[in-house]
């Protein structure tokens, strides 16, 4: 599931500026400045976390946290850190200090509800992803309905994901939005309303090897044979060493 991180510092690295006193000692230069040295730790902690190096990635956290023990930011990036490595009650522990620090942060209220909903708290999740959704200032409106549609699937309730994926294209639907809302009507077998979504796809640029798939899957299941092979042939083309491909291959050996 999708987490919306809003980490916007991109800086050199600096470390603390230092001079020399008279006696030869090191000192701190009067000049340093602890919030953007935090910052410049935060964009390295979080570039080390995706080049998939969790040490340097907390150290660089943790001494954020030193320099602003305060920012939001940071207490973000260590709950997301804590999140790839798995450890989840760490997690919500930073993203709860976070909220207490920031309390209408729309995207870490995301974070939050994604993280319990992948804990299969659903319960918890589903009110914070409408709370985060009408956040006044935020944005990302239709990723969190989508995440939120994604996790009413997850514990089985349809209609619920449905009436979130509708609210997600109200705000802005996109490719893969479309893709995963096509998929989910086609696993429920409601092969027109997955017309529908697919024709609004079709609309956009740049098909992908999931697009083509599920038009191949919607084919088969309303008998259209012509129209099967059409996209099959477009998948086999374009994406010939995709997943879908594979499946595509699968398919045809059952006929």
């Amino acid at each position: 599931m999708r987490i919306i991180m809003v980490i916007s510092v991109l800086f050199l690295l600096g470390g603390c500026v230092s001079q020399t006193t008279i006696d030869g000692k090191q000192q701190p230069d009067s000049t340093f400045d602890p919030v953007q040295a935090a910052k410049t730790r935060l964009a390295l902690g979080l570039q080390y976390l995706q080049s998939g190096n969790f040490e340097q990635a907390k150290a660089n956290l943790e001494r954020a946290r030193e320099y602003t023990p305060n920012d939001p930011a940071i207490h973000n990036g260590l709950a997301y850190y804590y999140q790839q490595v798995q450890d989840f009650s760490q997690a919500e522990q930073f993203y709860r200090s976070a909220l207490k620090l920031e309390p209408r942060n729309g995207d870490t209220i995301n974070n939050l509800a994604v993280l319990l909903c992948t804990q299969n708290r659903y319960t918890e999740a589903d009110p914070l992803f409408r709370q985060a959704a009408e956040s006044p200032g935020y944005v990302k409106v239709a990723s969190t309905y989508q995440n939120a549609a994604r996790c009413a699937e997850q514990r089985g309730d349809f209609k619920a994901a449905d009436s979130y994926y509708q609210l997600a294209m109200n705000y802005g639907a996109n490719a893969t939005m479309l893709e995963t809302y096509a998929d989910s009507l086609l696993r429920q077998s409601r092969y027109t309303d997955a017309r529908s979504v697919l024709e609004r796809r079709a609309r956009m640029p740049q098909f992908t090897a999931q697009y083509l798939w599920l038009e191949v899957q919607l084919a088969r299941a309303l008998n259209d044979k012509t129209r099967e092979a059409q996209y099959g042939a477009l998948l086999m083309n374009r994406f010939g060493q995709s997943s879908q491909a594979n499946d595509y291959r699968r398919l045809k050996q059952t006929n």
